[in-house]
């Protein structure tokens, strides 16, 4: 009987070694890649239009734009502020910079003014020699750091990583070499674009 035993005991030792023990697995691991996203929205709430006081070409109250800007990239991201026209040569860069102050100018929306009138706008020509363009001074922008080049015509903005808002005040004194007798009434009209791309 003891002989038995035994063998029955040796069995159930040698089965239960064969159990696989317990906590163990196995993973295998997916990976995604997310790439770098810059996503830039106008914010329309700002005051996007103004009035033109007669006498004297200065807005009644200035201007002001403001971009919302998403990146995820972890780390500052540069961007590019330009303003642009509608002249009869077509679209136009309307960033210049004059006496130390960046300008944007504004074209007639109506009746298109002539690329010539535009340059003179930009080179101070005289108030009567741009009709149908007149400018006002970029006073701030806020939200990034930046800096005007002036042989892009444009400003580089860098922004933080995650959400921002890049606000630009333009002010309601006008450039005085650029408002005169000869400017028509109507609508005059600035597209201001804040790109990734330096285009």
């Amino acid at each position: 009987m003891n002989i038995i035993k035994n063998a029955l005991v040796a069995l159930i030792i040698a089965f239960v070694g064969t159990i696989p023990a317990l906590g163990q697995s196995a993973s295998i691991d997916f990976q995604i890649s997310v790439p770098s996203v810059t996503r830039i929205a106008p914010v329309t709430s700002p005051i996007l239009t103004a009035y033109i006081t007669d006498k004297t070409g200065n807005l009644q109250m200035p201007l002001v734009s403001r971009f919302k800007v998403t990146t995820n990239t972890g780390e500052p991201t540069q961007l590019y502020l330009n303003a642009n026209v509608v002249t009869q040569a077509g679209y136009e860069q309307a960033m210049f910079e004059q006496g130390g102050m960046v300008y944007i100018a504004f074209a007639r929306i109506s009746s298109l003014p002539s690329s010539s009138a535009l340059n003179n706008c930009k080179y101070g020509a005289g108030p009567d020699s741009s009709p149908g363009v007149v400018a006002y001074p970029v006073t701030s922008i806020q939200g990034g750091e930046h800096k005007y080049v002036p042989s892009k015509h444009k400003y580089e903005v860098v922004v933080p990583s995650g959400e921002s808002y890049v606000t630009v005040n333009v002010g309601s004194n006008v450039n005085k070499m650029s408002f005169g007798s000869n400017d028509p009434r109507g609508y005059y009209q600035a597209i201001l674009s804040l790109t990734e791309a330096d285009i």
